[in-house]
């Protein structure tokens, strides 16, 4: 059975999202975070069932801060035009990341031979459905409530000439205390760094609520041994240093259409990953979180 929908299924899930969120809590009252975090739980534990969709995701995890001063370091530490949580909603009080980890299974599949499987080509299209699903549906959620929402896809807003996000889930989750940046390039959370991110801004006032206090998450970074990443990726593009955007991007492409362009995956779909799974932050931080 394949990861990823059908036309036919697309429509289907588009009509069930009513569904899904006519489960969530009452909005007669003030929304607070403790009702967002078990919301996005419930949300993702009933998609499989109600969507049609075989269950490839662990219990999510969501963070968020005061669009406070904080933000305006992401241009620094990112690319001069980012965008600023006011640039999407000018009267932005918080900014929400939200993280849904894969089932071990589909990372295991991952780890073997150079190039990545199908089934985590499938389950990446898959979880970007599922990330834009749910922002859309707590937009809805907080517009029943007469509040405000700026959303921003799940993957490729970003600029193809610098290979670089316009808006950053995973440095927009760094400062919100969801996770850290692994020598990996990808995003350390309490669980794991394999799975996918969404991010979005309101108006609501919902606190400050990090998951992440400690500084480092990634072993090497934090002075111990490791490195297990660099010495995976296939293409040599990963150093202590950094990574080679241009070198790993060429990679991804070429995966693309030798694998998943065939299986009729979108363009969207260049994933590698091999750095993601079978490391020791893959299903949880290897440090403590605080």
């Amino acid at each position: 059975m394949n990861l990823y929908f059908t036309n036919a299924k697309r429509t289907k899930i588009y009509g069930n999202l009513h569904k899904l969120q006519k489960s969530t809590p009452s909005q007669e009252n003030k929304m607070t975070f403790d009702d967002f975090s078990q919301w996005l739980i419930d949300f993702v534990a009933a998609y499989p069932e109600k969507c049609n969709q075989i269950a490839i995701w662990r219990e999510p995890i969501i963070a968020c801060a005061p669009a406070d001063d904080r933000f305006k370091r992401i241009k620094d530490i990112t690319v001069p035009d980012h965008a600023l949580p006011q640039d999407l909603l000018p009267d932005a009080k918080t900014v929400v990341a939200w993280f849904v980890p894969f089932k071990q299974h589909i990372q295991m599949d991952n780890t073997r031979g150079k190039r990545p499987s199908l089934s985590w080509g499938r389950a990446y299209f898959s979880t970007n459905e599922i990330i834009e699903r749910t922002g859309s549906a707590i937009k809805a959620l907080i517009e029943d409530a007469g509040g405000k929402v700026a959303l921003t896809p799940s993957t490729h807003d970003f600029d193809k000439e610098r290979l670089v996000s316009l808006w950053s889930h995973k440095h927009l989750g760094h400062l919100i205390g969801l996770g850290r940046y692994g020598t990996n390039c990808q995003f350390i959370t309490p669980v794991g760094c394999s799975g996918r991110m969404g991010s979005l801004v309101t108006d609501l006032d919902l606190g400050d609520h990090p998951l992440v206090t400690a500084d480092e998450l990634c072993l090497l970074k934090a002075g111990k041994k490791c490195g297990k990443c660099i010495k995976t990726c296939p293409v040599d593009a990963l150093s202590e240093n950094g990574m080679d955007r241009a070198v790993c991007y060429a990679r991804l492409q070429e995966n693309y259409h030798l694998l998943m362009e065939p299986d009729g995956l979108p363009e969207s779909t260049d994933v590698c990953a091999k750095c993601q799974v079978g490391m020791p932050c893959s299903i949880k931080s290897p440090l403590p979180i605080d």
